[in-house]
């Protein structure tokens, strides 16, 4: 595993939390203010379709939860995802994990992402969906998309329907599982199943683990 910057041992009160890239520069992020930004965001979606289910990221029908938490704008995020989604798609189709996605905003720019992620996965509930539209927002983050109007010509090329509808309450799930699961780095893969909780941060180390629960 790579150092990452500064010691992770305890972390600051009043929910201030640093997150960094694993490779990257740390950055010191509010859980609060982190969230009002996602919120502050949403309205640029027009959020005029409702959810009669907020639609949290949520797939799978295993006894073991999983959950992601990454960054559009995160390299080794970005550099990891192929392979770690092919080791989740195959535990979520076997019914092995139930897996959660957690948008993790180090970057400004994941904010206006995040919601949009959200919006696809209200047009269309399903994993494939989830797995299609974190590639092709990867896409446009590699390709320093940050407009509005860009990303929505963008995803509408990936053939991704985006239905808008207030995310609050999803993204007040997203702070609820951030501080509990004292997220300092993304990318970071939380397991909750026997025999204990493992917080991974290391590319091998997820690897192994997520392997291992196809047993």
């Amino acid at each position: 595993m790579r150092q990452m910057h500064g010691t992770m041992k305890r972390l600051p009160a009043a929910g201030f939390i640093p997150i960094a890239e694993r490779t990257g520069r740390r950055r010191g992020v509010s859980i609060a203010g982190t969230l009002l930004l996602l919120m502050l965001a949403v309205p640029g979606l027009t959020p005029l379709v409702s959810a009669a289910d907020p639609p949290l990221p949520a797939f799978g029908k295993g006894a073991v939860e999983v959950r992601v938490y990454t960054d559009y704008f995160c390299g080794p995020c970005s550099a990891e995802e192929k392979e770690v989604m092919a080791a989740i798609t195959e535990l979520v189709t076997k019914d092995r994990i139930r897996v959660i996605f957690i948008d993790t905003p180090i970057h400004p720019e994941t904010v206006l992402y995040a919601g949009y992620f959200l919006a696809a996965l209200n047009a269309k509930r399903e994993f494939s969906q989830a797995v299609k539209t974190r590639a092709a927002l990867f896409a446009a983050a590699g390709l320093e998309i940050r407009g509005k109007a860009e990303l929505e010509s963008f995803l509408a090329k990936q053939g991704l329907e985006i239905r808008p509808f207030d995310t609050a309450p999803v993204f007040s799930m997203f702070s609820k599982y951030i501080k509990e699961d004292r997220i300092n780095a993304t990318p970071t893969i939380v397991i909750l199943g026997p025999p204990k909780k493992q917080i991974l941060n290391d590319k091998e180390q997820i690897l192994k683990a997520l392997g291992a629960l196809r047993k």
